[in-house]
C-alpha cells in the first residue's frame, strides 16, 4: 500500500511538471540570517596614555613527605603606557612606566616580606633590592601592532617586524636532581616566589595585550597563537616548548566583546622537572574589549596546576592564584 501511494505521488508530480502547473507550486524558503561578525582591533592614538592597575595573588605549595613549604605572593602594580607615535598600519610605539609597585611574600607562618616603591633604599628588604634597582631604570620602548602582536624595529621599509614572543608571568620553579630532603625542598622553591613576583612585575611589557584575530569573527569563533618557552632539561641543555593559546569570542553586548582564553602545552612534556618549569605558563582567563574605542578594559587570569614528583619521588608541587588587570584611565594628552 505504501509503495502504491509513493508511486501515485511521483506520477502526480510528473503530470504537473508536464503541464507547467508545477511553476505555481510554492517552494519552501529557508530564511537563514548570517551571524553578525566583528573586526576586532586595538585603536591607538598618538599621545594616548593608558593606565592599568594589576593585582595578583599566587600560592606555590611544595610537599615531600612531612616537609611542606608554602609561598604566598601578593602583587599590586600600576603602570602607565604612553603612545608616542602611530604608523600607517595602526601599529604604535609605546613607553611603559611604573606608577606604583607593591609586593609581599610570605613563607609558611613566618612574617611576610614587603616591598613597595615608596620605600627609601635603606628600607628595601634584601630579597627585593634587585627589583628596586630595576624599577629605577629607563622606561622601556616597544612597538605593538593593532592586533596586539609584539614588533621590533628594523631597517626595512616597514620599519618593524614580528618580535619573538615570551610568555608573561612564567614563574619557573628551580628543581635539583638529587635525593630530596628538607634542604632540597627549601632550595627548590626558595627562589621561585621572588622569581614569580619579579616575572609578574616585569611581565614582559611587550605582551601586555592579548592577540586579536586577523579576520572578522562571530560569537563562537576561535583563533590561536603559539608561544615558545625555553625549558631547562639539565644544567647544560635546554629546549623550547611550545605553549598553545586558544581564544574564543564568547559574546558581544553593548559594544563590549568578551573573549575567553586557555593555554596548553603543545608537545608532550614527560619529565616532572620540565613540567614544573611550566607550572605558571598554562593559565585560563577572560578578556573584555571595547570594540569602538579599541581598548582592553579588563583581563582576568587564573592559575591552577599540580606537578607530581617535581622535587623527587612522592613529592607534589601545586600552584593556584589569579591576576586581574583593569583599565583605570584613558587620556589623550593632545586633546
Amino acid at each position: 500500500m505504501l509503495v502504491k501511494k509513493s508511486l501515485l505521488f511521483c506520477l502526480l508530480v510528473a503530470s504537473l511538471v508536464s503541464t507547467g502547473l508545477a511553476d505555481d507550486v510554492p517552494v519552501p524558503q529557508t530564511d537563514v540570517t548570517p551571524a553578525p561578525t566583528w573586526t576586532l582591533r586595538y585603536k591607538f592614538v598618538s599621545d594616548q596614555k593608558l593606565r592599568y592597575r594589576n593585582s595578583e595573588n599566587f600560592t606555590l605549595d611544595a610537599m615531600q613527605g612531612e616537609i611542606r613549604k608554602v609561598d604566598v605572593t601578593d602583587l599590586e602594580q600600576r603602570r602607565i603606557f604612553t603612545v608616542s607615535s602611530v604608523d600607517e598600519s595602526g601599529a604604535a610605539r609605546f613607553t611603559m612606566q611604573y606608577d606604583f609597585v607593591r609586593m609581599q611574600v610570605q613563607t609558611n607562618e613566618y612574617e611576610p616580606v614587603v616591598f613597595d616603591t615608596t620605600m627609601k633604599p635603606d628600607d628595601v628588604p634584601p630579597a627585593f633590592r634587585m627589583t628596586a634597582k630595576q624599577l629605577k631604570g629607563s622606561a622601556p620602548r616597544f612597538w605593538i601592532s593593532n592586533l596586539g602582536s609584539a614588533l621590533k624595529e628594523t631597517d626595512s621599509s616597514g620599519g618593524h617586524e614580528p618580535a619573538v614572543k615570551a610568555i608573561a608571568r612564567a614563574g619557573n620553579v628551580t628543581v635539583k636532581n638529587k635525593k630530596s630532603d628538607a634542604g632540597v625542598v627549601q632550595q627548590a622553591v626558595a627562589t621561585s616566589t621572588t622569581k614569580a613576583a619579579d616575572a609578574s612585575m616585569s611581565s614582559d611589557t611587550v605582551t601586555f595585550l592579548m592577540p586579536l584575530p586577523e579576520n572578522a569573527v562571530a560569537v563562537g569563533d576561535t583563533w590561536r597563537e603559539i608561544i615558545p618557552v625555553n625549558v631547562r632539561i639539565t644544567e647544560e641543555f635546554s629546549r623550547n616548548i611550545n605553549i598553545l593559546r586558544t581564544f574564543r569570542l564568547e559574546s558581544v553586548e553593548d559594544g563590549i566583546a568578551t573573549i575567553s582564553f586557555r593555554a596548553s602545552v603543545e608537545a608532550a612534556v614527560k619529565t616532572p622537572t620540565m613540567r614544573s618549569q611550566l607550572i605558571k605558563a598554562t593559565p585560563k582567563g577572560t578578556l573584555t574589549l571595547d570594540i569602538e574605542r579599541g581598548i582592553m578594559i579588563k583581563r582576568e587570569i587564573r592559575y591552577d596546576e599540580t606537578v607530581l614528583d617535581a622535587l623527587g619521588p612522592n613529592s607534589v608541587v601545586l600552584c593556584h592564584g589569579s591576576s586581574i588587570e583593569e583599565l583605570q584611565d584613558d587620556v589623550t594628552t593632545g586633546d
